[in-house]
């Protein structure tokens, strides 16, 4: 079950990346952001996947398709970077070490049902900053992509 579940959330997360249209690559990274949430409380991180359903799926993906109906579903056409693709794939490998450095721990945590405020603060504040740096990235290049697509408008409005 669990080797089914990784495998959608990677099939997703490449339909994400690779749709042409906006809406449907941008609801594909909405399920993707779902299951990763309930893939992350099969693992007994109740909280983190909570955080992931709420956080990234609802308020993330609605900023995103906030921004697609005030810009519009046209993705600009970019430039092959391969510095990008480097970057995205040092982001997955530093997440996947932090999260499999801490998952000893949540496994120790989900043993134990003790009421802890440090306990979070403690043992997950790396990954809390590595998910604030991805959320931040994330709401630059919808910014950066809302730039280029109003930009394209307005000249788009200036040649008619």
């Amino acid at each position: 079950m669990t080797l089914l579940l990784l495998t959608a959330i990677l099939a997703l997360a490449v339909a994400s990346l690779t749709l042409k249209k906006s809406v449907p690559a941008i609801v594909s990274f909405a399920m993707m952001m779902f299951l990763l949430g309930i893939y992350y409380m099969s693992l007994d991180a109740k909280l983190l996947g909570l955080f992931q359903v709420f956080v990234y799926t609802g308020g993330i993906v609605v900023l995103m398709l906030f921004g697609v109906t005030i810009i519009g579903v046209e993705f600009p056409k970019a430039k092959t970077r391969p510095w990008a693709a480097a970057s995205a794939l040092l982001v997955f490998v530093m997440l996947s070490v932090l999260f499999y450095r801490v998952l000893p721990k949540l496994q120790q945590v989900s043993q134990k049902p003790v009421e802890d405020i440090h306990l979070f603060a403690a043992n997950f504040s790396d990954m809390v900053i590595l998910f604030a740096l991805i959320g931040s990235s994330l709401l630059y290049g919808t910014v950066k992509m809302a730039g280029m697509l109003s930009a394209k408008k307005r000249k788009r409005g200036q040649d008619v």
